[in-house]
């Protein structure tokens, strides 16, 4: 069943973007026909990270390694039925992934000792992405504005800028948010930086931030992370930064959010960014996580 649906799924998506459908095949078959498989030992990177918490920039950075996604690629079979959340994975996701080809996936897993016993099981590489929750909810509160579909897009749209992301950080109700997002946020980080001191796991915790601040170092700690040669750090950061600039440019790319799934763009939130991006709303988020 699970194949049926993959095959209809990716029909129906050359039906509605055939140029696009057609890059991204090309594309696929490039990277796994001309991936090295043995450079790297690390056949399945599995990415777990919040929203707006830099897990778009890692996609970029293994795609640019000839990494493909699980979750979007017509050559890889995404198997995510019957999941009691929709950020949790299971047996029958991690079994579609094939052992002699470069896979990745990302998903904004919560932990949970189920989540763990299946990564335990199949023992992918796994990086978590961490931000500063400040920005993090920033960049939540100017997608939620600018998604229309957004569950809480019309509690505030029409509010005031400040009004409306601290409204934002405590929307809670009984059908379809039981947490507010700052406490759902900020467990989700100490639940994994919990276990992964507790349990003494390999992972790599990985700051945003740093990348903002020295690009290099950010992609070099990826490849110690992956054991591939540091000898082609030069050409990653330059592969990512002109895989970024092309997205920016190109017009194909503006039906990126149909076609591939949905990304992380926020229109027109610059404005929107420098009136949060302030001590005093940096204040009321650090006192609110503290509560």
């Amino acid at each position: 069943m699970i194949f049926i649906k993959h095959i209809f799924r990716w029909i129906l998506k050359f039906l509605k973007f055939p140029l696009q459908f057609i890059n991204l095949l090309i594309d696929d078959l490039s990277l796994d026909f001309l991936s090295n498989k043995d450079k790297s030992k690390n056949n399945f990177i599995f990415v777990v990270g919040l929203p707006k918490s830099g897990t778009t920039l890692i996609e970029n950075i293994l795609r640019v390694l000839g990494y493909l996604d699980l979750s979007n690629s017509p050559l890889r079979i995404y198997d995510n039925r019957g999941l009691s959340n929709p950020h949790d994975i299971s047996e029958a996701m991690f079994k579609k992934v094939p052992r002699n080809k470069l896979t990745f996936l990302k998903l904004h897993t919560h932990f949970t000792e189920e989540n763990l016993k299946i990564i335990k099981k199949f023992n992918p590489l796994v990086i978590i992405s961490l931000r500063n929750l400040h920005q993090v909810l920033v960049s939540r509160y100017c997608h939620v504005v600018a998604n229309k579909k957004h569950r809480h897009h019309d509690l505030i749209k029409d509010l005031p800028v400040i009004e409306g992301f601290k409204k934002s950080l405590f929307i809670k109700n009984s059908y379809d948010t039981p947490v507010s997002p700052i406490e759902y946020f900020k467990k989700w980080v100490e639940n994994w930086e919990s276990a992964i001191n507790k349990k003494k796991l390999n992972y790599l915790m990985i700051d945003f931030e740093e990348y903002q601040n020295n690009q290099k170092n950010y992609i070099k700690k990826i490849l110690n992370h992956l054991n591939l040669d540091q000898n082609i750090l030069d050409d990653v950061c330059e592969k990512v930064t002109n895989n970024f600039k092309k997205y920016d440019k190109n017009n194909l790319e503006k039906n990126l959010t149909g076609f591939i799934k949905p990304q992380t763009i926020n229109n027109d939130s610059k404005n929107i960014k420098e009136k949060l991006y302030t001590l005093e709303i940096k204040n009321f988020v650090n006192e609110a996580l503290v509560k």
